[in-house]
């Protein structure tokens, strides 16, 4: 509620991202719900560090872990990766299930949800939170033969504060 109000408070300091990335997977890998999947995560980059609100970070890559995790069947594989692109780091976390249109279209608003009442927050929270609070950026793509990817940029540094 506070951050759709605007008066969520951004505490930014520097940190790896791939740390964030490590720790987030290493949580979820304890998960019963999440045992029967397999979480891979990619290489560290040599440099990761950006200067952001680590606990936002943490939520949007938590979101985005735990939507691919369920979407995935049992024995599947989600993979996280992280790069660095041009004004900042990227992380993408796929899973081999492909959305269907209807979905797709819809997959950012509020309260949406495939998985029943009562959830559709997390890719609704995860655009919020990224874009209007930690100058990112939100996507994602479902293609057959590639799956479905979510991905963040972050900036290495924050520009202002909301």
């Amino acid at each position: 509620m506070a951050a759709e109000r605007g008066q969520l408070a951004v505490n930014s300091a520097p940190f790896q991202v791939c740390d964030l990335v490590s720790e987030v997977a290493g949580l979820f890998r304890e998960q019963k719900w999440a045992v029967s999947r397999v979480i891979t995560v990619s290489p560290p980059l040599a440099d990761s560090r950006i200067v952001s609100d680590r606990t936002l970070a943490g939520r949007v890559l938590s979101n985005m872990l735990k939507n691919a995790l369920e979407a995935s069947l049992p024995g599947e594989t989600v993979a996280v990766s992280t790069l660095a692109v041009e004004d900042g780091i990227e992380v993408r976390v796929s899973n081999p299930q492909v959305m269907p249109e209807a979905v797709r279209r819809q997959v950012f608003q509020r309260s949406f949800s495939t998985k029943g009442e009562g959830r559709g927050l997390g890719t609704y929270g995860m655009r919020l939170l990224a874009e209007r609070f930690l100058e990112g950026r939100v996507g994602f793509e479902s293609l057959p033969g590639r799956g479905t990817t979510f991905w963040v940029r972050l900036p290495r540094a924050l520009k202002a504060q909301p």
